[in-house]
């Protein structure tokens, strides 16, 4: 569904229907502090088990070496069921469904599982030259939350038995720093969709908005239908994968990339 500016100002001046929104696609809305990526303090390690975090055992027992870097320790984007109780606490608090967002933001974690059993990808697009990727056939059903600058789609991702990278950047062949023309989260990573960007000044009133299909559920894709549709449009732009970046990230080139 497509909103005038108007009717997006009047929108998501409460959290209450973006809340309604996620819940409707089973997705769980990560609390975070206003004008911040950072989470609530409740969700937090310390917040939901004070001086007695789950062990590196238990947490690799439950999620895998692929859910950590070198370092095995919990943090808020593991959704442990005390975690999600701690989620669920938190939005019951009464009057948070009416809270601005001057007073809080919500974003969208790519390890939590959706109730039908997926997780979220995110396209995360910086440069808004590369923005019509957004509406290539495969992706022209995502929803698509704007910030500050570019945009970002969001669906459910269905891995087909696949491993993925958390974090794959694309840049042009001779950009090594700086922003990437643009990302795809597949865990480890969350994005905000409600909430006053950091760069909010009253006399530049910058938020979050879903700007296409606000009220519409995530579509459901295959990694290899996303793959093809991401590396053909880089290829065509000609884009690269960005060398070191996230974690596991060490090759050059589309080509190494698509061979692991």
């Amino acid at each position: 569904m497509s909103l005038s500016p108007l009717d997006l100002d009047r929108l998501f001046i409460i959290a209450g229907p973006v809340l309604d929104w996620l819940s409707a696609n089973g997705i769980t809305p990560i609390p975070c502090r206003p004008r911040s990526k950072s989470p609530v303090s409740a969700i937090s390690r310390y917040g939901v088990y004070q001086d007695h975090p789950p062990s590196a055992s238990a947490l690799l027992s439950r999620f895998g070496r692929e859910r950590f870097g070198r370092e095995v320790r919990d943090s808020f984007h593991l959704p442990t069921p005390e975690r999600l109780a701690a989620i669920e606490r938190f939005w019951r608090v009464p009057g948070v469904r009416r809270r601005g967002p001057e007073f809080l933001s919500i974003s969208i974690d790519m390890n939590y599982p959706t109730c039908d059993h997926y997780t979220i990808c995110c396209l995360d697009i910086d440069d808004e030259v590369h923005l019509s990727l957004l509406d290539d056939p495969v992706f022209l059903a995502c929803p698509v939350v704007t910030g500050e600058k570019g945009g970002k789609g969001f669906f459910k991702l269905d891995r087909q038995g696949a491993w993925t990278r958390p974090i794959t950047q694309f840049a042009g062949p001779a950009s090594s720093q700086g922003s990437p023309a643009f990302e795809v989260f597949t865990c480890s990573k969350h994005a905000l969709v409600f909430g006053e960007h950091p760069a909010f000044t009253p006399s530049r009133p910058v938020r979050y908005r879903v700007t296409r299909g606000f009220s519409d559920p995530f579509p459901v894709i295959p990694w290899q239908t996303a793959l093809a549709a991401v590396t053909r449009y880089a290829r065509d732009e000609g884009l690269k994968v960005r060398k070191g970046a996230g974690p596991g990230l060490d090759q050059a080139d589309l080509s190494t990339w698509l061979s692991r």
